[in-house]
């Protein structure tokens, strides 16, 4: 199975710690965040990935075989040519880097571990992976039926306890068929579009799972004595 990994994002929030640099490359102890995240994906049986990138992706290119080498997959990289969104990141490779398997689709700041990335599409276009925490505030929300089909994607702000996106989906060739690159959000387009058919179906994970969006959320990870075990 291919991973479509989504690298474009400025990385405002972590933008004291990157220096303006591209978030997935921010150095974890001696190494880049992504180059872990890459493992995760080789331990879960992914062969191949395709970098969508935008923002700083000379950081990505330079390091692109250092990469490759030192997670033990083929890795590809699309740069866009313009800011296309999550979206738009994602169709703009779909367009360069065609499949006619079903395929993984991730965000490249989030640290899961690697039994996420055993996603499968279960008789629908697609999967989204669904996170319990204790406050949703920083992520978006999940509605669910008791079938497990999505009903609504929630905007960030909503409180307390309850099902957050944890940014990794699965889908089948005929989930994203007909669309064409242009500027568009994973969140806010191309979802609600499956959820509007009846294609997206809900998977609840329970390991860890870690944004390191913020320098808090960053230090923590850095200096969480068990992470490593995780991979």
């Amino acid at each position: 199975m291919r991973a479509y990994i989504l690298c474009g994002g400025l990385g405002t929030r972590l933008r004291e710690v990157t220096k303006g640099g591209q978030k997935a490359m921010v150095d974890v102890n001696g190494e880049p965040f992504l180059l872990q995240l890459l493992r995760q994906l080789k331990t879960a049986g992914i062969g191949h990935a395709v970098l969508c990138a935008g923002y700083r992706a000379d950081q990505l290119e330079t390091m692109l075989a250092d990469l490759s080498q030192g997670a033990g997959l083929s890795l590809d990289l699309v740069i866009e040519p313009h800011p296309l969104g999550t979206g738009g990141a994602l169709l703009n490779a779909l367009q360069q880097h065609p499949t006619d398997e079903s395929y993984l689709v991730l965000n490249a700041d989030t640290y899961l571990a690697h039994d996420a990335f055993r996603l499968r599409s279960d008789g629908v276009e697609s999967v989204i992976l669904g996170v319990e925490v204790a406050d949703r505030a920083r992520y978006g929300s999940l509605r669910v039926a008791d079938d497990g089909h999505v009903l609504e994607l929630l905007e960030k702000g909503e409180t307390g306890p309850g099902l957050v996106n944890a940014g990794v989906y699965c889908f089948t060739p005929a989930a994203m068929a007909g669309e064409q690159p242009r500027p568009c959000s994973m969140e806010l387009d191309l979802l609600p579009a499956l959820i509007a058919r009846g294609e997206l179906l809900a998977v609840t994970y329970s390991g860890p799972f870690i944004d390191i969006g913020t320098p808090e959320a960053l230090a923590a990870f850095k200096a969480s004595p068990d992470w490593s075990a995780q991979q």
